[in-house]
């Protein structure tokens, strides 16, 4: 997944394990920076079958984060990815862009 670190709210679409009813905890982890935040989404489950997630979090440019989302009255895990925090478009998307440069 894909988030603008320079929107302070966000939306992520995933595909849970099962459909939660109860109210969910997202932990965040961030193994360059060696932080974990958690945060309490709001939900709605889509057409799509898929649950939109929205968060508010900070996040910095070009890192890349663990999450775990959980039911927070059975602490069963409704889903765990990645997301990449990234200001490029996703079709124009480069590990290094910016990061190098050529001389001739």
């Amino acid at each position: 997944m894909i988030v603008n670190p320079n929107d302070t709210t966000h939306t992520v679409k995933v595909s849970p394990r099962f459909y939660p009813s109860n109210t969910l905890s997202i932990r965040i982890d961030s193994s360059s920076e060696g932080s974990t935040d958690y945060v309490t989404p709001s939900y709605i489950l889509g057409s799509d079958n898929k649950l939109a997630l929205s968060f508010a979090h900070i996040f910095s440019n070009e890192l890349s984060y663990s999450i775990a989302v959980t039911d927070t009255i059975t602490e069963e895990m409704v889903y765990r990815g990645l997301i990449l925090a990234t200001t490029q478009t996703t079709q124009d998307y480069s590990l290094t862009a910016n990061k190098y440069y050529w001389q001739e």
